[in-house]
Formats: C-alpha cells, sequence, structure tokens
C-alpha cells in the first residue's frame, strides 16, 4: 500500500497540488468520502510543506478551493437527483414525515450544517447533496462552506506540518 507522502512526495509540486485538488474535490462530490484519504493527503502536503517541496498556503488554497467546488457540484448533483433521492428503492423507505422535517431542518440550519459537516468525513459528503436535494439555494450555504473548508485545510494541512517538527 502506497502512503500518500510516497505519492506526493516523489512528483513534481504541481502533480502533487493537482492530486491534493482531484481527491478532495472526488470526496465531494462522487460520495466516495470514506475511501478517498483526504486526511492522509492533507496531513502530507502540511509535512511536505515543511520540507520545502510544497508551499503550505497553496496546499491550503488548493483544498480549500477544491472542498468549496465539491460542495457546489454536490449541491447541484443533490438538485438535479433530489427527486429520485425520494423515490428511489433506498428513499422510498423514507416516510414522507421525515423527508419533511429533513427539508424544514435544512432550509433553517443548512449552512449551519454545511459548516459543521465539513469536519466529519462521512457527513462532508452527504450534507451538501441533501441541500441541493431539499432546494435549499445555493448562496445560503457558500459562506459556510468557504469559511469551513478554509478552516479545515488549514487545520489538516498545518496537523501535518507541526507533526514533522516534532519528528526531525
Amino acid at each position: 500500500m502506497t502512503v500518500p507522502s510516497d505519492v506526493l512526495g516523489h512528483v513534481p509540486a504541481t502533480t502533487a497540488y493537482a492530486v491534493l485538488a482531484v481527491a478532495v474535490l472526488a470526496e465531494s462530490v462522487l460520495l466516495v468520502g470514506a475511501f478517498v484519504p483526504t486526511l492522509g493527503l492533507l496531513l502530507a502536503a502540511g509535512a511536505l510543506a515543511r520540507t520545502g517541496h510544497l508551499s503550505l498556503p497553496l496546499v491550503v488554497g488548493v483544498a480549500a478551493g477544491a472542498a468549496v467546488a465539491g460542495d457546489l457540484l454536490g449541491h447541484r448533483t443533490g438538485a438535479l437527483l433530489g427527486d429520485r433521492l425520494r423515490t428511489g428503492r433506498l428513499g422510498s423507505r423514507v416516510p414522507a414525515t421525515a423527508w419533511r422535517n429533513a427539508e424544514t431542518r435544512m432550509h433553517r440550519r443548512g449552512g449551519q450544517a454545511v459548516f459543521l459537516a465539513r469536519f466529519v468525513p462521512v457527513l462532508r459528503t452527504l450534507t451538501p447533496h441533501l441541500a441541493g436535494a431539499t432546494r435549499l439555494p445555493y448562496h445560503r450555504i457558500a459562506p459556510y462552506s468557504a469559511v469551513a473548508a478554509l478552516l479545515w485545510a488549514t487545520a489538516e494541512a498545518g496537523t501535518g506540518y507541526a507533526a514533522i517538527a516534532t519528528v526531525t
């Protein structure tokens, strides 16, 4: 099994930034949040920034930008598939009252949900999709998405940056 630092450390910096962006975007859009190792990649990218191979501000910017783009695309996907999600094989098992309850709660506190979900691996993937499926306008979650993405990327890459100092 390849360690994320091996992947990012043995490619040119521009390729490392691209790999990071694609992984973060894939986690947000493709509903594979549990399988895309963005935590490991961000920790490794932060550590590589400490060694000078990458730039910490660029790592944070790329990851945050990809997270915001992923939230936007996830929201759009949820909006497009919302009706099919409700009437599909799994969605039809959810009572109509539960769907209405989710919609009411999302419209009340959708931005806060997106903000908090950014820090919980599987929820950060599902929440923008749910916001779109409940027809919550994207402009209501966009500021929360941007702030959360910046804090999340800073915390995870910053941890990798700081951790490498304690090892060496």
